[in-house]
């Protein structure tokens, strides 16, 4: 009788999927609007990892984490179903393999291959996902499902009325959702999950929507590599760049605007910032299997209100999809319930997945990995001859159960270097030899020099002259100082935190964070602000629980006997503590006592968001120049020419931006302006010297003396 219904749940659950795919392949067919638009994204980032979860048997699993993992194994498949049609297809006289038709060919021979499988090797469907209606009206699960809805409607009235009273609201709502939660009140321990992703989501809306047009600096060069695989239908792995060995860029992109007929703008602004909200909910069930919900959800509201997290991510694409895979194997390494072949199965996947989608991400993890790893084998060798310190079960219950072993760290190191010596003219390759060789040659004469430390500079430098500013800065070393206590709080209490092998990553990261802020060009390399927001992913807990332990250490001082009572009204002080945190990173509070911040709740703030008259100004003088003139523009304009303008991945050598110096700007030359430039008369000058960028303002007038306007149209100008 058992056997009878879980066959008859298997059956259900593959009918399902064939009437989804049926009803997906209709949509794209018929190219029905709207339609198509929701469920091929719906479709292509949730079944295939279904469909792989149940071959593997691992349904049985939470809902929280069965929808991490059918993401990450979705888009791992997407990425290696359009690598094997882009290697393939031309074999067999297919020349525009990544078209719509090859692709929906390729994709649903997968899936049914894969249903196929499933229903062969796993009968047994014992764990259908099922809904609760009375959960889904409650009034806290109607009021953070609000949350996001608030975040389209609050970038559409920026947009187009340039009023931004409702993102100033959402900042307050999704401050007040991290108080209810810290307080322990409305919302409930099972609806954590959808706060953190709701929460997630909402901040990267607010800042991915505005504008039509993809905003930020490395997404204007992803964006225009992407667009041309897509206009060409194929890949070219041999054109040298680092973006174009990226296959979460040229394959995930293309793959998901070609069969959803979605622009690529809008494949970055909406679904990329859906996939990495699913990275803070990975965190999420990491946080929650080493601590508890509380201490998770705060961790995961930390590592969101890091402004990198919501500002810079949404402008790089590649590093959005990178980051799924990094928790997905931080996952593995701490769930030592799953079955060992499988478990291995997966991280190869992810690892390789890892390799393929940033090239920077990758190298991080390969400088925590390798240090672990050799502290393993040091420990192993020494360790276990001394008396007292840790115990063997405290690193791992047993050697054999360990995630970091010598195969996994030789794979990795073979994946990365094989395929970026082999794509894009190794172009990642020589790149990070030449960083390293950088960075070894100024060790000597450039250590703890703020000139050459972007870590030092930044500590140094000040964000506001006011005392508003100082308090940020304060609040920004007390989380540092919180998450070196939680760390030597964790070592000092090994096996009560339930930390394994991640704490030898989280011990890495530190000392990764202070080389960003030590050692020169270091930071630089990849940026201070994304190499913090990138250990954050292993050092976030250590801040709450660095939180409480100082509370714990005050208590003893005073001699108060420390109860779970008194946990419990620390984390509720410390979501206070991180709500403001979090309004000083988003802009909030400066902007209401000061008038001025972050964009987009400043609009006069100029920033690397352009608009239609700005871009076909661009599109025209792509089109009208020639190949012997220089271009001038300012930084943020020059961005948006080095994208339009950019050839096969490479920048054009025409570019150049306005440095202090503007006697330097030729005769014989375009002027580019954008509406800034027009509308406030103000030109932004920059010179970067090492980790130092000096900027100076001036009008248009002092440049274009003598020129002739060949082009405007009320938003662009052209001189020449």
């Amino acid at each position: 009788m058992v056997e009878s219904q879980t066959t008859s749940n298997a059956k259900r659950f593959f009918l399902f999927i064939l009437i989804f795919l049926i009803c997906t392949d209709l949509s794209i067919f018929l190219d029905i609007p709207v339609l198509r638009q929701i469920l091929v994204p719906a479709f292509l980032t949730i079944v295939p990892g279904l469909l792989i979860l149940h071959i593997l048997k691992l349904n049985k699993s939470g809902l929280t984490e069965r929808i991490f993992f059918s993401v990450g194994l979705s888009v791992a498949l997407l990425m290696l179903v359009g690598l094997l049609s882009n290697t393939l297809c031309p074999l067999i006289g297919i020349l525009k393999p990544l078209s719509i038709l090859p692709l929906v060919i390729a994709i649903n021979i997968s899936l049914l291959v894969l249903g196929v499988l499933g229903y062969k090797i796993n009968k047994d469907f014992l764990n259908p996902i099922s809904v609760n209606i009375r959960d889904l009206l409650s009034p806290p699960m109607l009021f953070l499902c609000l949350i996001p809805l608030l975040a389209i409607f609050a970038t559409y009235l920026v947009n187009f009325y340039h009023n931004n009273i409702l993102i100033m609201i959402l900042i307050v709502m999704i401050a007040l959702v991290a108080l209810l939660i810290g307080f322990d009140k409305f919302i409930p321990k099972n609806l954590y999950p959808l706060a953190v992703f709701v929460i997630t989501l909402s901040l990267l809306f607010h800042r991915s929507l505005i504008s039509m047009y993809v905003g930020g600096w490395d997404i204007q060069f992803e964006y225009h590599l992407c667009n041309a695989v897509e206009m060409n239908s194929i890949w070219d792995p041999t054109i040298p760049g680092n973006l174009n060995g990226m296959l979460s860029l040229v394959m995930l992109a293309p793959i998901y605007s070609i069969i959803s007929n979605i622009d690529i703008t809008w494949v970055f602004k909406i679904i990329y910032p859906v996939l990495f909200s699913l990275v803070p909910l990975g965190l999420y069930c990491v946080f929650r299997k080493q601590t508890d919900d509380r201490i998770a959800f705060l961790s995961c509201f930390f590592f969101m209100s890091v402004a990198a997290s919501f500002s810079e991510m949404p402008a790089l694409a590649r590093q959005e999809i990178a980051e799924l895979f990094l928790v997905l194997m931080v996952f593995l390494m701490i769930d030592k319930d799953m079955n060992k072949m499988k478990g291995a199965f997966l991280l190869i996947v992810f690892s390789a997945s890892l390799v393929v989608s940033h090239y920077g991400l990758t190298y991080i993890y390969m400088l925590c990995l390798i240090p672990a790893w050799l502290t393993l084998v040091l420990y192993d060798k020494f360790g276990r001859y001394k008396n007292g310190g840790f115990t063997s079960d405290q690193i791992a219950s047993n050697k054999n159960d360990r995630t970091i072993n010598w195969n996994f760290v030789a794979l990795f190191v073979v994946l990365a270097l094989g395929w970026y010596m082999s794509v894009s003219s190794a172009s990642a390759f020589v790149t990070i030899v030449q960083i390293g060789n950088h960075i070894i040659s100024s060790i000597r004469t450039s250590f703890l020099d703020p000139t050459a430390a972007e870590g030092i500079y930044m500590m140094m430098g000040v964000a506001h002259y006011t005392p508003l500013g100082y308090i940020s800065r304060i609040i920004n070393y007390l989380n540092q100082i919180f998450i070196v206590i939680g760390v030597i709080a964790l070592l000092l209490r090994f096996r009560e935190m339930k930390f394994q092998e991640s704490i030898l990553f989280s011990t890495v990261a530190l000392v990764l964070l202070f080389a960003g802020v030590s050692v020169p060009f270091f930071a630089s390399s990849l940026n201070m602000e994304r190499l913090y927001q990138i250990t954050l992913i292993f050092l976030a807990p250590f801040c709450i629980i660095g939180g409480i332990t100082t509370f714990r250490l005050m208590s003893k001082a005073i001699r108060v006997i420390w109860t779970d009572k008194h946990v419990r009204r620390s984390l509720a002080v410390l979501s206070v503590y991180l709500v403001i945190f979090f309004l000083y990173q988003t802009g909030f509070i400066i902007q209401v006592a000061e008038g001025h911040s972050h964009f987009p709740l400043d609009k006069a703030k100029d920033s690397l968001y352009f608009n239609e008259q700005e871009v076909l100004g661009a599109d025209w003088l792509d089109v009208v120049k020639d190949d012997r003139n220089p271009i001038y523009a300012d930084e943020p304009r020059w961005l948006l020419l080095s994208g339009r303008l950019e050839k096969e991945g490479q920048l054009s050598t025409q570019l150049h931006v306005f440095t202090t110096d503007t006697s330097q700007v030729p005769e014989e030359c375009y002027i580019y302006f954008g509406t800034r430039n027009i509308v406030k008369q103000e030109v932004t000058l920059t010179d970067r010297r090492a980790t130092t960028v000096i900027r100076e303002f001036t009008t248009p007038e002092s440049i274009v003396d003598g020129r002739s306007k060949i082009y405007a149209n009320g938003g662009s100008e052209v001189y020449k």
